[in-house]
């Protein structure tokens, strides 16, 4: 037997094994290492985050403005007050004719509003509540009493002076008889939704205008006859 081979194949076998427990302890360490690293990645990552507030923005806050229009009975003005041949009295006839010079609305269209929504009878309740000549609906009664304080919706006078406040801030809000009779007849929402749609005229709306044209022309007549 040939001692010298056998002994330099034993020593080659000792450095390659010596060099795999090397190369074992490298990626022992290596490991130790990564997981080390990866831990304190996980504890980073489960830290609660800070809260954050949310700030909350509230719209349409009430101004507490409102139109202060009531006319003094004191009216003495230079204003030519000619009564409509309608079924109403002429004292009423007179109070709308002022209280509408107030508002800064023509009273042939309050007139009209009138003829269309009761035909100038004061007592009638609707069945869907609406109340008088001017048929307010009861919906309204509680803003009406809190801002005017009426109460009797029935009696004539305060009934005008309900339903012209109801339109005087509805032309404030929409400029335009078409639109403001839409929503005095319909409701805001209702009308609002038809004009969306691109409509902004009702049969009611031209019922309305129709008969203020024909209380125009009778007043121009009364005019020409004087």
């Amino acid at each position: 037997m040939n001692y010298s081979k056998s002994i330099k194949k034993t020593s080659i076998a000792k450095r390659i094994l010596i060099s795999w427990l090397i190369v074992a302890i490298i990626f022992s360490l290596v490991g130790i290492l990564i997981g080390s690293l990866i831990s304190h990645g996980s504890d980073k990552a489960t830290e609660p985050e800070a809260e954050t507030e949310t700030e909350i923005l509230i719209y349409g806050q009430y101004d507490g403005r409102i139109f202060n229009g009531e006319m003094s009975m004191d009216w003495g003005g230079d204003l030519n007050f000619v009564p409509l041949d309608v079924p109403m009295n002429e004292d009423l006839q007179e109070f709308i004719f002022y209280l509408s010079a107030g508002y800064n609305i023509d009273f042939t269209l309050v007139m009209a509003m009138i003829q269309q929504e009761s035909g100038f009878q004061a007592d009638v309740i609707s069945g869907s509540n609406d109340y008088g000549l001017m048929q307010i609906n009861k919906i309204n009664h509680p803003y009406i009493t809190e801002t005017l304080g009426i109460t009797d919706f029935l009696e004539p006078y305060n009934n005008v002076r309900s339903g012209m406040f109801i339109l005087r801030k509805l032309f404030e809000k929409y400029e335009t008889p078409e639109k403001a009779l839409m929503a005095y007849n319909m409701g805001e929402t209702g009308a609002s939704r038809l004009w969306e749609q691109g409509i902004f005229e009702t049969n009611y709306s031209k019922k309305v205008l129709q008969y203020q044209q024909q209380f125009i022309e009778e007043l121009e007549r009364s005019s020409n006859n004087d």
